[in-house]
């Protein structure tokens, strides 16, 4: 199976998590119920992560997976539609994760994997649970997956780039410390809404 396909795949399997509902046949089977069990749990490392947050980002992420929206999203890359060469050596990507949102760090897992990088990740604390278990999930589905993702909880090491996200006073650490490495660095963003007065309590 392709990335495309696996990761659609994937997509199909967390539109129904998102939900409560298991995946038909072994992938429902095996992990449907470790998988409600970790939504709920993340609230007890995150008190910002509520059901309601989690389920929400997971069924984002979803509709990100569906394969009309990756196809679309790969063909504006035509150096992923070229057949690897033998001399093309996978990077190790080295990816510190932020803890802010749900399974923020997926976007970056997706990327490095989708480009037949390898990901190896740096968990938040705030949000340790469900990356590792939808990798798992991943693998299931596409098992040559397997030997391209890791995970760490101590300093990333043995790595070809690094892309990391953090605060501005994090960022000037990630940005001495991996400064020897292609890298991409993520600072605080900042944003404004503005409220007219006449906004509903639904919209707000």
């Amino acid at each position: 199976m392709d990335g495309v396909n696996a990761f659609a795949a994937l997509g199909d399997f967390l539109s129904l998590e998102a939900m409560g509902q298991p995946a038909a046949g072994a992938l429902g089977d095996k992990f449907h119920e470790r998988f409600q069990e970790t939504i709920k749990a993340c609230f007890r490392y995150n008190g910002w992560f509520t059901e309601v947050n989690v389920r929400q980002a997971l069924a984002s992420i979803a509709e990100m997976l569906q394969k009309e929206n990756l196809e679309k999203w790969t063909s504006a890359y035509p150096l992923l539609q070229q057949p690897a060469t033998n001399s093309q050596q996978p990077a190790t990507v080295g990816v510190i994760m932020a803890g802010n949102i749900p399974v923020v760090g997926f976007h970056d897992l997706i990327c490095v994997l989708i480009s037949g990088n390898k990901f190896k990740g740096k968990l938040s604390s705030d949000d340790k649970l469900l990356m590792p278990l939808i990798a798992e999930v991943l693998v299931a589905i596409e098992p040559r997956f397997k030997e391209n993702i890791s995970f760490t909880e101590n300093k990333l090491e043995g790595m070809n780039a690094v892309i990391a996200t953090g605060s501005n006073n994090s960022a000037r650490y990630f940005e001495h410390y991996f400064s020897k490495y292609p890298h991409i660095i993520r600072k605080n963003r900042n944003s404004v809404g503005v409220l007219g007065g006449e906004e509903s309590e639904e919209e707000l």
